[in-house]
């Protein structure tokens, strides 16, 4: 899992950010509730710790657990973490949902070239 957060710093331009990463955390040990990853991050130092759920806590949800999209999703608040805003929970809620849709389309557009030999922008068929 390591490699995978190496590739995607590298291709969001995370170089320059010290990241730990802690997968398999069991529910207890997560910093949020009912999440399946989870970063604090201190944007003048840039370091973070990113916490991703033990996937047989996962539990049954309506989308499955994606190790990969977690990742990115999680990485992706580093990236926009100047738009954070504390306590203006509409655009709170905006970015994280922003977040949500990038991560999604960064993994599945990656899957689709590797998978398919395709460049995406149509559906591959590979979830």
């Amino acid at each position: 899992m390591k490699e995978l957060l190496k590739e995607w710093q590298e291709r969001l331009w995370l170089m320059d950010w010290t990241i730990e990463l802690h997968d398999n955390v069991e529910p207890d040990d997560m910093q949020l509730d009912g999440v399946s990853g989870c970063n604090s991050w201190t944007e003048c130092n840039k370091t973070s710790l990113i916490q991703i759920i033990d996937p047989k806590f996962y539990g049954t949800r309506i989308k499955p657990f994606d190790y990969e999209e977690t990742l990115v999703h999680e990485l992706l608040h580093l990236k926009l973490c100047l738009l954070s805003h504390e306590g203006d929970d509409l655009q709170s809620r905006y970015v994280h949902q922003l977040i949500d849709d990038l991560a999604r389309a960064f993994v599945d557009a990656k899957k689709c070239g590797t998978k398919c030999g395709t460049k995406c922008g149509t559906k591959c068929g590979t979830k």
